[in-house]
């Protein structure tokens, strides 16, 4: 009997620091092709391959991705619309985008923000909006 209270004790310990990271996706102007969404834990990974990432179809008005079972702790998210499915986003001869990407906490519009910028604290079940550019 004794083991199975601490086995309730470990399952409930568990699911109780998993949370979940949900993204609406809003100003979506165009359902070409697909939205890549990465998810950064840190400067470390922050613009460079993410810690997860998901390839989602585009929809008409606005998209949702979850991310789950996410421990506690700060996250960064980079999102593009790959419109032409070139697999990255396309960019003028300057380097700027020309295919609509957002970032969370909306920022970006005078180049990249910082992942410190961009971090969000999850600690429970969260909803974030980040708008295409």
């Amino acid at each position: 009997m004794k083991s199975f209270y601490l086995l309730a004790l470990a399952l409930f310990s568990f699911t109780a620091s998993a949370h979940e990271l949900t993204i609406k996706v809003d100003n979506v102007e165009s359902t070409k092709g697909f939205l890549y969404v990465a998810l950064h834990n840190s400067e470390a990974t922050w613009m460079k391959q993410g810690i997860q990432g998901q390839k989602i179809t585009m929809t008409d008005g606005s998209v949702k991705v979850v991310f789950k079972d996410l421990p506690a702790g700060e996250y960064g998210v980079t999102l593009y619309q790959d419109e032409n499915d070139s697999g990255q986003i396309d960019k003028n001869a300057i380097g700027i985008p020309t295919e609509p990407y957002g970032f969370s906490n909306n920022g970006g519009n005078f180049g990249p923000p910082s992942f410190n910028d961009s971090k969000v604290t999850v600690n429970e079940n969260k909803e974030i909006t980040i708008y295409l550019q």
